[in-house]
């Protein structure tokens, strides 16, 4: 019976063969990374940037038009793997949650650690965008032509919301590496405090999990103390900023920051200098407790006890990560790929 070519269904593009590339003109950089971090996204990490992509059966379950692209591709962060932010937090969290290792749900734990490294993204830029803002105002008023024995002060103008903005997504930060540590320990229901005991409980005061709990949680809770106050007019009093001010030595102070409340305590600083002391601080502590967390909880696989451990330094470029889980053989650290 011969074929009729004309009335036969046309074939949707997305069953054609073909390839695509990232269409990002500021790019240009190789795709180092893709993995998938749910069903329904596959990302896909160049040295500049981080990208999702999704394939038309996705969008069209049903295949109602054949003509949809096969793929969709969005870039969603100006972070790549150049980017120790990205590294020590969803690279990380890639190498760390597997299901081979650990008997969490991985796939909530990765879609945490997104929305972690979202919200680090988030305070980065803010931190970014003040101090921008405050080095635009010194450049203006240095520009300024002085008329009269009278001195013009810079101002970035509403510190307090720029702060409070800062805040609250360093705290979303926090808020989810808390659900990702509670998917470890599923009995613990409070905050950082409760989880610094709860650690010192199972595994002993002189065990470096509590030890670097012990450092991380002070940190953690200035973030939260900091952002309650920024929020609630009756904890207002717990964090004063301020804006250029001049000094009596004759100096002008940059916007500045302090905080005491509740037990946490920063003293008076520059705003832009505490922004960028917690964004990367924040980063190395996402790396740390789930470094403790996944070593704590590890599984035997194939019969081997595995161990986390340092990468060796051939492998850190390659991994992008700092830690992996691994087996020694012959006194050599072999990562388990």
């Amino acid at each position: 019976m011969p074929i009729d070519l004309k009335n036969r269904p046309r074939m949707p593009v997305r069953d054609r063969g073909g390839m695509f590339s990232i269409n990002n003109p500021d790019d240009g950089t190789p795709i180092k990374e893709a993995f998938k971090l749910h069903e329904e996204l596959l990302l896909m990490v160049t040295e500049k940037c981080t990208y999702g992509v999704q394939v038309a059966d996705q969008i069209d379950r049903e295949r109602t038009n054949p003509s949809l692209p096969p793929q969709f591709q969005q870039k969603l962060f100006d972070y790549g793997t150049a980017s120790v932010l990205l590294r020590r937090t969803l690279l990380h969290a890639k190498v760390m949650f597997r299901k081979e290792f650990q008997r969490i749900d991985v796939e909530q734990a990765m879609q945490l650690a997104y929305e972690a490294f979202s919200n680090l993204a988030a305070a980065d830029e803010a931190a970014k965008v003040f101090k921008a803002d405050e080095q635009a105002e010194i450049d203006r008023v240095q520009a300024l032509e002085r008329k009269d024995s009278s001195l013009t002060l810079p101002a970035v103008g509403n510190v307090r919301a720029h702060c409070k903005g800062f805040m609250q997504k360093a705290d979303h930060f926090g808020g989810a590496l808390l659900n990702i540590a509670r998917l470890f320990y599923p009995e613990f229901k409070g905050d950082w405090e409760q989880f610094h005991e709860l650690i010192g409980k199972l595994y002993g005061t002189t065990d470096n999990f509590y030890k670097v709990s012990e450092i991380t949680t002070p940190a953690l809770l200035l973030v939260r103390n900091a952002r309650n106050c920024l929020e609630h007019q009756a904890t207002a009093h717990g964090v004063k900023t301020s804006d250029f001010k001049p000094l009596a030595d004759g100096t002008i102070m940059p916007p500045a920051i302090e905080v005491d409340f509740r037990g946490s305590k920063q003293e008076l600083c520059p705003i832009s200098w505490l922004m960028e002391q917690i964004v990367a601080n924040t980063a190395d502590i996402f790396e740390m407790l789930t470094v403790h967390m996944c070593a704590k909880n590890i599984q035997v696989f194939a019969g081997l006890p595995m161990l986390i451990e340092p990468l060796p330094d051939q492998y850190k470029e390659a991994w992008h990560v700092r830690f992996a889980y691994g087996s020694y053989f012959n006194s050599q650290f072999a990562p388990c790929g």
